[in-house]
């Protein structure tokens, strides 16, 4: 029987190892290529995560400064994942810049239509307006990030010593008031009052409310999670949709798969916010987990807690690109209502 199972992973192009119990059970030529250290035997690295029992996932992982992108299904026989070396540089995808240009597009149009029922005549900004200004300029700036992320220029990467744990209570307390207003609960929960790590606190506060977003746009009214511990050398961040399962098709845009050729659901995004998830949990050399099943969708994330900086880090002061808007409202803006949006003028 192992046998058997040996030969259909040899004939399989990609890498794909079984496991069971945190041990290698089986593995192909291609994967031990990549990671001499899967072989039969040996525990399974700790730079990968596995899905809980019989649930799927996708995710990432850095191993010797590369960075790998795997897949992973889990059953009553262990679970089976396959992965490969994610491209050099996170490359926007024909799909991605589809769904982008057509949602500026519609960004637009809304824009022209709030344009045309005289938006100075008050002299104040209708929420309408301003809440499509909101998007459109996250959608820029997400479309920026792909492209510096493709190019030779790269994502600025400033880390530092850092609290994540503060971090965390900031982000949620900022983010849950606004989220209320459409009728969803962020709870936060952690023993850790503080909890540092070599990071950088601009890309960790975009990675965690581009995840907060994500979950709203999934549960729709209901309750997210967000939980903080550490585990050894990691701090591990899990974000959890507390609402109902989302069906198949829901799934598959969730983890992003399949998505060739297929129309966007009603309301959902571009589909940059994983990827620049990824992108950003690889430059602080961590791992990333998209696990779905029975059971709603949540994503862990893990980072390293060292090696820390005892001395104090000086950079150049970072070019200022918000536009002078609210970070949280611009990260928030796609699944908060227009309502919100009337509180605030743009400067």
């Amino acid at each position: 029987m192992l046998d058997s199972i040996q030969s259909l992973f040899d004939s399989f192009p990609e890498s794909v190892v079984q496991v069971r119990g945190g041990v290698v059970t089986v593995s192909n030529e291609r994967a031990r290529q990549y990671l001499p250290q899967l072989i039969p035997g040996a525990p399974l690295p700790s730079c990968i995560v596995l899905p809980e029992q019989g649930e799927s996932g996708t995710g990432s992982f850095t191993h010797d400064n590369v960075a790998y992108s795997y897949s992973c299904k889990s059953g009553p026989e262990g679970c089976v994942l396959s992965f490969r070396p994610s491209p050099p540089r996170a490359a926007l995808k024909d799909w991605q810049l589809d769904r982008a240009l057509q949602q500026l597009r519609s960004l637009l149009g809304e824009i022209l239509a709030e344009v045309g029922t005289g938006v100075t005549l008050t002299g104040e900004v209708p929420a309408a307006f301003n809440k499509a200004f909101h998007r459109l300029f996250r959608l820029i700036n997400n479309l920026e990030f792909m492209q510096q992320a493709a190019g030779e220029e790269e994502v600025p990467f400033r880390p530092v010593t850092m609290d994540l744990a503060g971090l965390c209570r900031d982000v949620v307390r900022s983010a849950g008031d606004l989220l209320h207003e459409s009728g969803i609960s962020l709870e936060y929960r952690s023993r850790e009052s503080g909890l540092l790590i070599p990071g950088d606190p601009e890309l960790l506060r975009r990675l965690l409310l581009g995840l907060i977003s994500n979950a709203a746009r999934a549960v729709g009214e209901g309750r997210i999670s967000i939980t903080l511990r550490r585990s050894r050398d990691w701090a591990v961040l899990v974000v959890s949709n507390l609402g109902a399962s989302l069906t198949r098709q829901q799934l598959d845009a969730l983890l992003q798969e399949d998505q060739v050729g297929r129309l966007p659901l009603p309301g959902q995004g571009a589909g940059l916010g994983l990827p620049i998830a990824r992108h950003i949990t690889a430059l602080h050399q961590g791992k990333l987990l998209v696990q779905g099943g029975d059971r709603p969708p949540c994503v862990l994330v893990s980072l390293p807690t060292g090696p820390l900086n005892g001395r104090s880090s000086v950079h150049t002061p970072a070019i200022q690109r918000d536009g002078g808007l609210d970070p949280v409202l611009t990260e928030l803006s796609d699944i908060l209502p227009a309502s919100v949006f009337g509180l605030e003028g743009l400067d």
